[in-house]
């Protein structure tokens, strides 16, 4: 529904939401596309090697752990381009393309703060084994949300940075 309302005022303030997108830097953005993209590879090598039994497990943990280190890059790139937001005075109350930009955004880093939580305490979990059904079950659930995130920022990106 949300995206819906972005599509309907991005029409009804097409000139206002061009400019506003002119101040975004997409060249962040891609290479924080991927660098996220690169990091659900890590996360899916991370499940393959789970998933080849308990020699797999050590292999995993540092595939999760990869995976983690590039969300923490991510997020250090999307700080980055917040401060130079926040620096030229944008908020959410600078406009509507602006209460979009910085809602849809900060939801997704947000989440990956999560995820970034998530993928740290299950990459410990595999380094420590061993590989029971019930890790097995977490370690999947782990890396579905983390997939989740790469769909919804390239969702994201061509949305607010190429369209």
């Amino acid at each position: 529904m949300f995206f819906v309302v972005f599509a309907y005022m991005r029409q009804a303030e097409f000139s206002d939401f061009r400019a506003a997108q002119a101040l975004l830097d997409p060249r962040l953005a891609l290479a924080n596309s991927l660098i996220l993209m690169t990091s659900g590879y890590c996360m899916a090598m991370g499940l393959f090697s789970m998933r080849k039994g308990s020699t797999g497990s050590k292999r995993a943990a540092a595939w999760v752990l990869m995976a983690t280190l590039l969300g923490i890059v991510f997020v250090i790139i999307k700080s980055t381009e917040y401060a130079q937001k926040f620096d030229l005075g944008l908020t959410l109350s600078s406009g509507t393309f602006w209460f979009f930009y910085f809602f849809l955004t900060g939801f997704h880093f947000l989440h990956v703060l999560l995820g970034i939580g998530f993928l740290l305490w299950l990459a410990k979990r595999l380094a420590r084994g061993p590989l029971t059904p019930e890790l097995q079950v977490q370690a999947e659930s782990c890396g579905a949300f983390w997939h989740m995130l790469d769909l919804v920022w390239i969702l994201l990106f061509p949305l607010l940075y190429l369209l």
